[in-house]
């Protein structure tokens, strides 16, 4: 059985930019294989704000064949509350009672999952199990570095996601197997169109792509998509982006940064950062759980006017109020947040 919704828990913006901005995250790419783009973020801030689960935290030692080592980090909800226990995670504590949505997150190059930990901590935080594995030739620090072994790692992915859920796995019965998702940044959001194009995954329920590159016709199933750029991106160009947004036949959206360059609205939270947090969970709300209210909240959740810019196809009838261009199959939304929404950003649902 899926786990209850039990609570709501309000943040405020501040503090959601914190979340992300303490969690030692740091934004990487180069898909060239040239210098590696990295912005190194502090240590973990506290806050005194209520938020909503504990978080423990597991490492696995899966392997795809002798040459792909997969060494995975998979952070999941556990009882307690966020804000007394952030920034230490309980190693192999007892999941939360339930079922949860499971997110493949994969990091980009010259990267790894623990650099990506204020994204997958947060994500852990509202209720989903998190899987992080290491890629064997992006990773940072790998004995070798090969950017054409992006399409493996679509398998590896997959791969990882069965493990987890093989009888007898210590987090198996803590997964929903109706609710599986990928996310990933860069590199990582390349690999994860791939499981929805020439590697698809047909368990897969819902993607988000930041700053990914096309890598061909999407297959299978219509699957909600979320892609997220920065339009100033110097390492992966928005154009590309949108080729494959405008690739993808399915219910999608896209969450312009405005200004953003590549690690736009992880970890910078002067451009979208607060935005990105919102509109992720709604959007995983509405495509994970069918939720009206988190996909009606969309777009002013979304949008900060000279920030970030939000539009989706296939998601809002045009009968619908939220459907602002009635002529056209785009729904393209730049309404100023309530003042409410200016000043807290709410995770209504977000414990799964």
């Amino acid at each position: 059985m899926p786990a209850p919704r039990t609570r709501t828990a309000t943040v405020s913006l501040l503090t959601a930019a914190l979340l992300i901005l303490g969690g030692a995250f740091a934004a990487s790419g180069s898909d060239d294989g040239g210098t590696p783009f990295t912005t190194p973020v502090g240590a973990a801030a506290q806050s005194n704000v209520p938020s909503s689960h504990a978080v423990g935290v597991r490492h696995f030692t899966f392997a795809r064949g002798k040459d792909r080592p997969l060494p995975t980090t998979v952070w999941y909800p556990v009882r307690g509350s966020a804000r007394l226990t952030r920034g230490r995670e309980q190693n192999d504590a007892t999941p939360l009672p339930g079922q949860f949505p499971l997110i493949l997150w994969s990091h980009g190059f010259y990267s790894n999952p623990q650099m990506q930990e204020g994204m997958t901590k947060f994500l852990a935080e509202s209720g989903y199990v998190v899987a992080a594995p290491a890629y064997p030739f992006t990773k940072k620090d790998g004995p070798k570095f090969d950017k054409t072994d992006v399409p493996n790692q679509a398998l590896d992915a997959s791969f990882v996601i069965s493990e987890l859920m093989k009888p007898g796995s210590p987090l198996a019965a803590s997964i929903d197997s109706d609710r599986l998702g990928a996310i990933g940044h860069s590199g990582g959001g390349t690999t994860t169109d791939w499981l929805f194009t020439g590697k698809r995954d047909p368990r897969l329920k819902v993607g988000v792509i930041f700053a990914g590159r096309p890598t061909g016709a999407y297959k299978g199933s219509p699957v909600p998509m979320l892609f997220v750029h920065g339009d100033k991106d110097p390492v992966v160009a928005y154009s590309q982006g949108r080729e494959s947004y405008g690739k993808d036949p399915w219910p999608k959206a896209f969450l312009t940064i405005e200004g953003g360059e590549h690690g736009a609205g992880t970890n910078d939270p002067e451009r979208g950062h607060v935005q990105v947090l919102a509109t992720l969970l709604d959007f995983l709300d509405y495509a994970f759980n069918g939720d009206d209210v988190a996909r009606m909240r969309l777009p002013s959740d979304a949008t900060l006017p000279g920030f970030t810019h939000f539009e989706s196809v296939g998601i809002y009838p045009e009968s619908q109020p939220s459907a602002t261009n009635s002529t056209t199959a785009t729904t393209t939304t730049t309404a100023t947040p309530t003042p409410t929404q200016s000043k807290e950003l709410d995770l209504a649902g977000s414990s799964r």
